[in-house]
């Protein structure tokens, strides 16, 4: 049993009804390479990335303080309301006691100031005492009044940091990351450690930003993790901008029912599912004319080929997107560019028979 490659080009007879060129027509016909436009033409692409938590929250106190103690370390699970860090809290009981002796500190002064205010008010209907003596009892009543406000405000301030001195946790989770040590004076908002939530599982990814022109929210993506057959995930979320000292961007997939060995920082590789293909590319030995008006061999009726315009996307290696100028199913010369002309006609495709028994 013997295989044959065919190839039509100049030696081919003529269909039916087709009449063979003769002399120099002939010889314009020329054999060359051609590519069918297919969509997806860079499927074969696979990205490395790691297992995150769809939800992670960084944990910071509500006051100024003193760390005391730290209770977790990085990999600990912990349960919703579990204590995770505290503050000193003989310093926020000192505040508190501060607080509460100027807040009794400025009622006195304000009950003085009252005092004060209704012995001028009575001197001044008797006519011993003028009006600008009653004034400035007036504004000394008055200040005294805002002094007891703000004292009271900080003694609200001092209450809520007394209660603020326990870092609970918010949910169910796994600490990834402790920031600080015991014996640290933290102020508010300081980063305490990061808590990954236990449902919800995403791969990310970095990607560069010649295939990210290939991806659209919503592609089905699909995920191998080391010893564990491939499953799906759904690409969600595309970072704005690129990753520090380097072009890639991060992109985020959901991923469906992952396994337990799924673990949180685990290694998984990634490659775009096959109905998610839907770009069309070329070689970029393919293309013709200036830089900026790129063009490409079109195979016509009768074989005959002629330059249509392009226009260009995102590299691939050594192919490039193309957004517009063609369609899936047309015919372009991808080998021997350089040789033709306008309308001239080329080999037929190139192809190969069936088995052929020997008898």
């Amino acid at each position: 049993m013997r295989r044959f490659l065919v190839i039509l080009a100049l030696l081919a007879p003529p269909a039916f009804g087709e009449t063979q060129p003769q002399g120099p027509e002939a010889a314009l016909v020329r054999p060359v390479v051609s590519e069918i436009i297919t969509p997806g033409a860079a499927q074969a692409r696979t990205f490395t990335g790691t297992v995150e938590a769809q939800v992670t929250t960084t944990l910071a106190f509500l006051t100024l303080g003193r760390v005391a103690t730290m209770a977790v370390t990085t990999g600990d699970r912990v349960a919703k309301g579990a204590v995770l860090a505290t503050l000193d809290q003989v310093t926020l009981d000192e505040d508190l006691t501060s607080a509460q002796a100027a807040l009794r500190g400025a009622q006195a002064r304000g009950l003085f100031a009252a005092q004060s205010f209704d012995r001028v008010a009575e001197l001044v209907k008797r006519g011993v005492a003028s009006s600008a003596q009653q004034e400035k009892a007036q504004a000394a009543l008055d200040t005294a009044r805002a002094g007891i406000v703000a004292a009271e405000a900080d003694l609200a301030r001092a209450k809520d940091a007394a209660s603020y001195s326990a870092l609970t946790a918010p949910m169910d989770g796994i600490v990834t990351a402790t920031l600080v040590d015991p014996g640290m004076v933290v102020s508010v908002g300081t980063p305490i450690l990061t808590l990954a939530g236990l449902t919800g599982r995403e791969a990310v990814l970095d990607v560069p930003p010649e295939t990210l022109s290939l991806m659209r929210l919503g592609d089905a993506f699909e995920v191998t993790g080391r010893g564990s057959a491939p499953i799906k995930g759904q690409l969600v979320r595309i970072d704005p901008s690129a990753g520090t000292g380097t072009r890639s961007r991060r992109v985020h997939l959901t991923l469906v029912d992952p396994p337990p060995t799924y673990r949180l920082g685990s290694l998984i590789s990634a490659r775009l599912a096959a109905q998610s293909l839907s770009v069309i590319s070329v070689p970029l030995v393919a293309l013709i004319g200036p830089q900026e008006a790129p063009q490409v061999w079109l195979v016509g009726a009768g074989r005959k080929v002629y330059q249509a315009a392009v226009t260009l996307g995102e590299m691939l290696d050594d192919r490039v997107v193309v957004t517009s100028g063609l369609n899936v199913g047309d015919e372009i010369v991808v080998r021997g560019v350089t040789s033709l002309t306008e309308g001239q006609r080329v080999g037929a495709a190139v192809g190969s028979t069936g088995d052929e028994g020997a008898n």
